[in-house]
């Protein structure tokens, strides 16, 4: 990756960091689904007038939207709403390996020996740090936020195949096809979402724009670039710096305790994160577009 992707790369997990953080507090007077649909509402507003839709053709965007978006950020609000951020963000660490694992599978952009041992130890510092809130009723919650990520890395990997240029035009298409979707499932089991929309308060809907305009239209947006430039292996371990910044937010902003076991867990889940995605280089792929 050259100087250009790498600086993205880092300003891409400052967003993401930061935005846990405010999801967290956005859920506080938003259901879930609401938020993700107000959200990706708002992205797709940003991006469309600029960048104009897409020319690839609807059946293929229809489940793109459903399984890059819709899905895995609804359910993974879902489990930041009952789970703190510390243990959410460490969860989501999943990303690196599952993607990996999953490209190996259906990409065929094989893993070395090293990477499939950090893509075990990073399992294990999971595993570790969810032990305890699962004996205490939080397996479900936990459960749904590690199935979000498996959903959100077969549509990564959708989305990586077709090597598209210009992918930002791509996300604002999913975004503005995922509001819908999300809109109709919130009206169903969160119905209560339109009573409240009045009363929400100046800094949540300054939340939600943070949500939609940085960690939407700029953070995946930046993901979806560099995702269509370069191989999974290249980009994933930029991820790694997510959780620090999450973590530290959640400490200073949220007030969040962070237990002895969570930082092992922590150390050794980056640990394993880092050795999956070992290899550092560059490699620029040819686009394949989706409209022919």
């Amino acid at each position: 990756m050259n100087t250009q992707s790498v600086l993205l790369a880092f300003l891409m997990a400052t967003i993401f960091g930061l935005g846990w953080i405010v999801g967290k507090s956005a859920l506080e007077q938003l259901p879930p689904i609401q938020m993700a649909a107000l959200r990706f509402g708002l992205a797709a507003i940003l991006i469309l007038p600029f960048t104009g839709w897409p020319k690839i053709r609807l059946v293929h965007l229809l489940p793109l939207s459903v399984f890059a978006l819709s899905a895995p950020y609804s359910l993974s609000n879902i489990g930041l709403a009952k789970l703190d951020v510390s243990l959410t963000i460490l969860l989501v660490q999943l990303e690196a390996p599952v993607l990996i694992a999953l490209s190996a599978l259906f990409l065929h952009e094989r893993p070395s020996r090293t990477a499939v041992v950090g893509i075990v130890l990073a399992v294990f510092g999971v595993i570790l740090v969810a032990g305890a809130p699962a004996a205490s009723g939080g397996l479900v919650w936990i459960v749904m936020v590690i199935f979000s990520i498996f959903v959100w890395a077969i549509g990564q990997l959708w989305i990586r195949k077709t090597g598209i240029t210009g992918s930002v035009a791509l996300l604002g298409a999913l975004a503005a096809l995922s509001t819908p979707q999300l809109a109709l499932v919130s009206l169903w089991l969160e119905p209560e979402g339109i009573a409240g929309l009045s009363n929400i308060a100046l800094r949540t809907w300054a939340e939600i724009f943070y949500l939609g305009a940085a960690m939407t239209a700029m953070g995946i947006g930046i993901w979806y670039y560099l995702l269509a430039r370069f191989e999974v292996r290249y980009v994933a371990p930029y991820l790694l710096l997510v959780p620090a910044i999450s973590i530290g937010g959640g400490i200073l902003f949220l007030g969040e305790e962070v237990t002895a076991i969570r930082w092992i867990g922590a150390i050794i889940i980056t640990c394993g994160v880092a050795l999956s995605t070992l290899k550092v280089g560059a490699k620029n792929l040819p686009a394949n577009n989706l409209d022919t």
